[in-house]
């Protein structure tokens, strides 16, 4: 059965550890992955004015990011949504309705002043709005797993048979 991956990216602080991560859940042919990035929109008595990153900046990212998936034979598309100044990851649930699917992944770049909670603001209201699987991606996960997966094999005693 294929599966849909939803990959949420912010344009200004990108983890392309999510990336991998949405990269390794796909394994069959028919998988597909759909880069999401939502525009955040302030209104005031100034006008309308995006707040999430510089113009041009999330298109450029997304294309990036779909070129490298094909390189990797992976199918993917891209899609821009926009909503008002903190409503991301209500746009990020109806994104992953809207293309029923599978798993929702996130990137988290930034910590909360919680010591070691890896959870920014969006990927823990995206945790308790969610009614699909959802895995977020602390910035560094790929390092730090490299290292426990070293400090592993450098202790292991050889067998001798």
């Amino acid at each position: 059965m294929a599966k849909n991956i939803l990959l949420t990216v912010d344009a200004l602080h990108y983890a392309p550890e999510a990336t991998r991560m949405a990269q390794e859940l796909c394994h069959g042919p028919d998988d597909k992955i759909t880069v999401l990035h939502v525009h955040e929109f302030a209104v005031g008595r100034f006008g309308r004015l995006q707040v999430d990153c510089p113009e041009g900046e999330a298109e450029r990212l997304l294309t990036d990011i779909r070129g490298r998936l094909a390189g990797a034979g992976i199918s993917a598309e891209v899609e821009i949504r926009e909503t008002h100044v903190g409503q991301v990851a209500r746009a990020i649930i109806h994104a992953a309705n809207d293309h029923d699917a599978h798993i929702v992944v996130l990137g988290s770049a930034r910590s909360t002043d919680l010591p070691h909670i890896p959870f920014g603001s969006v990927s823990l209201k995206v945790l308790h709005l969610a009614k699909r699987p959802v895995i977020v991606v602390p910035r560094d996960a790929v390092r730090a797993a490299d290292q426990v997966h070293a400090e592993v094999h450098a202790t292991e005693v050889p067998v001798v048979g």
